[in-house]
């Protein structure tokens, strides 16, 4: 499985607050997927979710399809900026 080696800059190094929202999302989408023919999918929501609460400029379709296999996840130099 690939891993993400050096992905966040120093100044963007995850909080705390971070590590719980993303373990409360997996616990919603553990609750939703009963039955549900893509549990990861429902993983791929919820977190779509807390991050979308968390910064108004998240674009939650590009996040979505930057989840598919063999997508390219790298960020744009230029801030993301389209």
């Amino acid at each position: 499985m690939p891993r993400a080696f050096n992905t966040l800059s120093s100044r963007n190094k995850f909080a705390k607050r971070h590590y719980e929202a993303i373990a409360t999302a997996i616990q919603e989408a553990r609750r939703s997927v009963n039955g549900c023919n893509d549990p990861i999918a429902v993983v791929v929501e919820e977190l779509a979710d807390v991050f979308a609460r968390d910064n108004s400029m998240f674009k939650r379709d590009r996040f979505i399809a930057a989840c598919v296999p063999g997508a390219n996840v790298r960020a744009r130099s230029n801030g993301g900026a389209r």
